[in-house]
């Protein structure tokens, strides 16, 4: 299930870095999620963090921690890593700044919750 909201959350963040893996057994990359709950105006952007999971596992895991330990229903992406800490991070500063320029609180989900939403390919 393809899972598209609106461009204010990471879309133009996807180009700085950020590619396509191929089907077969992933590396650990560098990476980061952003969750959204449009209606709220609200967003959440993950620390940086190294996995080998694909996106979709990711981001029903984030979904999942979510719904369980926050009671909220956040809708997450999380776009390819790249093998550089550096360029990770810097894709994800520049998330943080286009949500925030659109309107939307940011707030951050620090490393031992990313760590305990990520599950064990982290």
């Amino acid at each position: 299930m393809t899972r598209l909201f609106p461009q204010a959350f990471l879309f133009p963040v996807l180009g700085l870095a950020l590619t396509s893996a191929p089907a077969h057994a992933l590396a650990q990359e560098w990476r980061f999620c952003v969750g959204v709950v449009p209606a709220a105006h609200e967003a959440v952007i993950t620390d940086v963090f190294a996995s080998s999971a694909e996106s979709a596992q990711l981001e029903h895991r984030f979904e999942a921690y979510f719904r369980a330990r926050k009671n909220r229903a956040l809708t997450f992406q999380c776009p390819r890593g790249a093998s550089e800490r550096v360029d990770a991070m810097n894709a994800q500063t520049a998330a943080l700044q286009f949500n925030r320029q659109m309107g939307f609180s940011v707030s951050s989900l620090p490393s031992p919750e990313v760590a305990a939403a990520a599950g064990p390919d982290q």
